[in-house]
């Protein structure tokens, strides 16, 4: 460390939560572009996973008042569902 810099429970809590964000995005974008069915199946798996561990991480997070999330309205949540049960090329 340098100083008297300490890193938090906290930031490390966020850190590990940034990290499984980019590996999420890197595991959809890998299986969306993969051409062989077998190394697509074994991205989504992997994506499944992370996503999984992800959540995890998250709920401590949460359950320890560190990623407040505040309720979401239910007419923005119909919103929501509604675009996107929307065909592609419709939005």
């Amino acid at each position: 460390m340098y100083g008297n810099t300490q890193i938090s429970d906290k930031d490390i809590m966020m850190n590990v939560l940034g990290s499984y964000k980019l590996a999420i995005e890197m595991f959809s974008h890998a299986a969306v572009e993969s051409a062989n069915e077998s190394i697509r199946r074994e991205y989504i798996n992997l994506l499944n996973s992370t996503l999984e561990d992800q959540r995890t991480v998250w709920n401590a997070i949460n359950q320890r008042g560190w990623y407040p999330v505040k309720p979401a309205p239910p007419q923005d949540i119909q919103e929501a569902r509604n675009k996107f049960r929307q065909p592609v090329g419709m939005m």
